[in-house]
């Protein structure tokens, strides 16, 4: 087979345009209402109930907005699959993509593409652009949330309040270190940027082999792998978690001191591995349905 059947640029892109169009049409009111209604809709219910109860302008602080960020992130997630790509298993729609002029390699990275980047990436800009314009009118609300996520990484990265603890506490050069390092892994924003993977690739895979209550049975899905998951790691988390609830009244060099085992140290890079093995599992399962896919 050439290279060219399998993936070809050109034809890539027209069939990206073509899909991206069609995800706009399904997908896009409900887009711009997840992201831009969240944010104005809580902004205007909070002064409302702060007008009526303590007669007081006073709009959401960064807490409440960005509780309904990740509020409007989920619904962003569990609903664009659906709409894009659930009628992929329907007859007639489905037959329609399989009669695209595109290969199996092209309609998959187009997928990908649009759930996992695209869509995420204009759905925060929304939410975050408005946002950042409430916060300029109103300064009741404080900081946005974008100004409030810089100034948490850059605190976390000083570790100006773990460094205030240090001068009444003896700790060692050695314990702090520890502490410090622990810290600053998971104060890297990189540590997260595949979450967004793990989180919408199991909703499109759902998508496309649920034919009926493809939400409802995907999230049920994912509750059972998670039950499967923690019974078949607890008899090796059992001694690590043992040591944990029996340090937890020891002094701050004996608690700080777990961190030097394999876990603590090593976190980025255990964190990094099981997101790339679930997420390269969950391609797998959707380049294998595509490839199956029959009406």
């Amino acid at each position: 087979m050439k290279a060219n059947d399998i993936f070809n640029f050109r034809r890539f892109g027209k069939y990206f345009a073509s899909d991206l169009r069609t995800c706009w049409v399904n997908y896009g009111l409900s887009l711009l209402t997840i992201s831009t209604i969240f944010p104005i809709g809580t902004y205007f219910l909070t002064n409302t109930f702060n007008l009526v109860l303590n007669s007081t302008w006073d709009g959401p602080d960064i807490g409440l907005r960005s509780f309904i960020f990740i509020v409007a992130t989920i619904c962003m997630v569990v609903t664009m699959p659906v709409k894009c790509y659930g009628k992929i298993t329907e007859k007639q729609y489905g037959s329609f993509f399989l009669t695209l002029p595109a290969s199996r390699l092209e309609k998959f990275v187009s997928m990908f593409l649009m759930t996992c980047i695209i869509a995420p990436v204009l759905g925060f800009a929304l939410h975050l652009g408005t946002d950042a314009i409430i916060c300029a009118l109103d300064h009741t609300c404080g900081r946005n949330l974008v100004t409030g996520a810089m100034e948490l990484i850059r605190n976390m990265g000083e570790m100006k309040e773990l460094t205030l603890n240090f001068v009444d506490e003896s700790i060692t050069i050695e314990n702090a270190a520890l502490a410090q390092d622990l810290i600053r892994q998971i104060s890297s924003p990189w540590l997260y940027a595949d979450e967004i993977f793990g989180i919408t690739l199991p909703f499109l895979l759902g998508a496309l082999y649920f034919k009926r209550g493809k939400t409802v049975k995907t999230i049920l899905a994912i509750f059972a792998f998670s039950m499967a998951t923690s019974i078949i790691m607890t008899p090796y988390m059992e001694t690590w978690a043992a040591e944990m609830v029996s340090n937890a009244n020891a002094d701050t060099n004996t608690i700080l001191q777990m961190f030097n085992n394999g876990i603590f140290k090593n976190l980025v890079l255990i964190d990094t591995i099981s997101d790339t093995v679930v997420n390269l599992a969950l391609m797998a399962g959707i380049w294998f349905r595509i490839k199956t896919l029959k009406h």
